[in-house]
């Protein structure tokens, strides 16, 4: 039995409540297609020195339980109980002005996050002229991260190590009609806060940097019920600006920013089944450091 049944085992086990009227399950699966990156340096007297030739590409699954404690209540907490992880095949190579291969540090890095967190909502109805206004939020401690990495090339470093983290979210979202048939506009306006802790990297006997980044967000996407029982397509621009930090254990935080637009296209699918729904969706980055990025993503959830 794998680690994520093994946290969601109690929740399933456990005879229900009529306090937890609703339980859902999510499995989410991401895939990043990174663009391959080229960057020429030079030595001090301005003669070449080496290109540098990097690529992303990963895979990032999460299983998320949810139980609602008060399903009654106008605020509706909810327990959550989850597991992330993500494989992410770094390729970055050095190469010399004739093209040769200088050095070779590709890497397969792995991230396993088992988390625990509370979640809130609160269903506003009607106001400012739109339908469905809704505040929901969450915050999910991250018990234990393993870090480490495999398939490590002749230059490439290994990693090795444990740490923890956390991850808080606040949104607010509403829906408006349009003047077209079955076509509704979606606002949205979220913030997040996700940090990881400095670990020891004992592959190395090394001490990693501290991580966090604050993610502001912005989208109107256009909502269109399709002719075809159960199908929704969304699609819209989303405006993003990320504060990035990294810190040395006993030094202060040094900061970094970047804004971006992305295209985003997805697609829902209700089931005449009760409680069974899916996504697909793909977004891609139109500019800042991950521009010409495309990222895939397939949701299933069932709610009991």
């Amino acid at each position: 039995m794998n680690r994520v049944a093994l946290y969601a085992l109690p929740l399933l086990l456990v005879p229900v409540p009529e306090a937890f009227a609703d339980i859902e399950i999510k499995a989410r699966l991401k895939h990043l297609d990174g663009q391959e990156r080229s960057e020429i340096s030079y030595a001090d007297d301005g003669s070449f020195d080496e290109r540098d030739v990097k690529r992303k590409s990963r895979w990032e699954s999460e299983t998320l339980v949810t139980a609602e404690l008060n399903p009654e209540s106008e605020w509706r907490w909810s327990a959550r109980l989850g597991y992330n992880a993500r494989r992410t095949v770094d390729h970055s190579r050095e190469y010399r002005e004739d093209g040769s291969l200088k050095n070779d540090k590709t890497r397969t890095e792995w991230r396993q996050t088992p988390l625990l967190g509370l979640g809130l909502r609160r269903d506003l109805g009607s106001m400012l002229g739109g339908a469905a206004w809704s505040l929901r939020a969450y915050h999910d401690r991250f018990i234990d991260v393993h870090y480490r990495a495999t398939s490590l090339a002749e230059d490439a470093k290994p990693i090795e190590g444990r740490g923890m983290g956390y991850e808080t979210k606040l949104a607010l979202q509403a829906e408006y009609p349009t003047p077209w048939y079955s076509l509704y506009l979606l606002p949205k306006v979220s913030i997040k806060h996700e940090q990881y802790s400095a670990w020891t990297n004992t592959a190395r006997d090394d001490r990693e940097k501290a991580e966090q980044e604050l993610q502001y967000e912005a989208r109107l996407w256009l909502d269109w019920i399709m002719p075809v029982a159960g199908w929704e397509m969304m699609f819209g621009p989303t405006w993003q600006l990320e504060d990035q930090a990294e810190r040395k254990p006993g030094e202060a935080w040094e900061w970094e920013n970047q804004e971006q637009w992305i295209g985003t296209l997805r697609l829902e699918y209700e089931s005449p089944m009760p409680g069974f729904e899916m996504e697909i969706g793909a977004e891609h980055w139109l500019n800042g450091a991950d521009r010409d990025d495309t990222r895939y993503r397939l949701e299933l959830s069932y709610e009991f």
